[in-house]
């Protein structure tokens, strides 16, 4: 499906965005990663933990000579297995970016390594913040995990602006970000529900759907696809033709910043999909990054 509109408008405090994020948490994401410790669960959740804060760090700015966070985005994050479920304080409504930068679930120790001079590093101990916490059993609702994405997305676009916001239908659309190994074994049509999804947008364009298939192999990644026939031969189940259908074709404004994902030497195709797949965690955090920080302005 064809991106209809500019997507120009970058978000502001005026005109802030929504981020919606489904998180496979099935049995099938317990799965270690080949040559690590962690289990897939465990690394995609470090990575989406890294990823708001980051969001967060976005949002800082200085004002009358203090620090403050603008509201320009919304964040809703649901997890998914043999229900559908909200991962942040316990609701699905869409959390603004200051709330969650005052109200972490907790705190994990961090060693941070940082070169002083060339060859001489050092290392200090910090406190990171963590959202969500890894979870890994039942089935994979995918199609359960869309619908409701699809109410909290309908939801925040027929919503009344907060003041001094403008009106929701000239924002940002609203941006879906799966992250899965795409192993559907629920009920429902994920790749229809997807579809009927991006036929609702705003003035600037159609809900934007991203989809990061997550692998323990960490081999074939395949970047932003342009024609199916990339896909159509990476598994023996049509899961990479699933995920290639449901995935929106990437707007112009978000192909500058695509390049940076892509290997040495390959060109984004004209018609490239807003999907990754067997995706490994460096390439999983990179394409969190660039689903989440598009046309972020960092004045008011």
């Amino acid at each position: 499906m064809s991106p209809t509109g500019q997507y120009t408008q970058r978000f502001t405090r005026k005109y802030p965005g929504l981020f919606i994020i489904l998180l496979d948490q099935s049995l099938s994401m317990n799965e270690t990663i080949a040559g690590q410790k962690n289990s897939k669960a465990e690394v995609a959740t470090t990575a989406l933990n890294t990823i708001i804060h980051e969001m967060i760090n976005f949002a800082r700015f200085e004002e009358t000579g203090d620090y403050v966070r603008k509201k320009y985005a919304y964040l809703s994050i649901l997890g998914y297995n043999n229900t559908v479920y909200p991962l942040l304080y316990n609701t699905d409504a869409p959390t603004s970016i200051p709330y969650l930068a005052e109200h972490p679930a907790g705190f994990v120790r961090s060693v941070r390594k940082y070169e002083v001079s060339p060859g001489n590093f050092r290392t200090i101990q910090e406190k990171k913040p963590f959202w969500i916490e890894p979870k890994a059993y039942g089935n994979t609702q995918m199609a359960l995990a869309f619908m409701r994405a699809k109410e909290i997305a309908l939801d925040w676009l027929n919503s009344a602006a907060e003041p001094n916001q403008a009106e929701r239908k000239k924002c940002f659309p609203p941006v879906i970000i799966n992250i899965t190994d795409a192993k559907h074994n629920g009920e429902g049509d994920h790749v229809g529900v997807s579809l009927q999804i991006q036929t609702h947008g705003t003035e600037q364009g159609n809900i934007l759907i991203f989809n990061c298939h997550f692998t323990e192999q960490m081999t074939q990644p395949c970047i932003f696809p342009g024609d199916i026939k990339e896909v159509e031969n990476l598994d023996s189940y049509g899961l990479a033709t699933n995920m290639f259908q449901m995935s929106s074709i990437m707007p112009q404004i978000l192909k500058d910043d695509a390049t940076n994902l892509m290997p040495r030497g390959q060109q984004l195709h004209k018609t490239a999909r807003c999907l990754v797949y067997n995706a490994n965690p460096d390439i999983l955090i990179k394409f969190l990054r660039w689903g989440t920080a598009q046309d972020i302005q960092t004045g008011r």
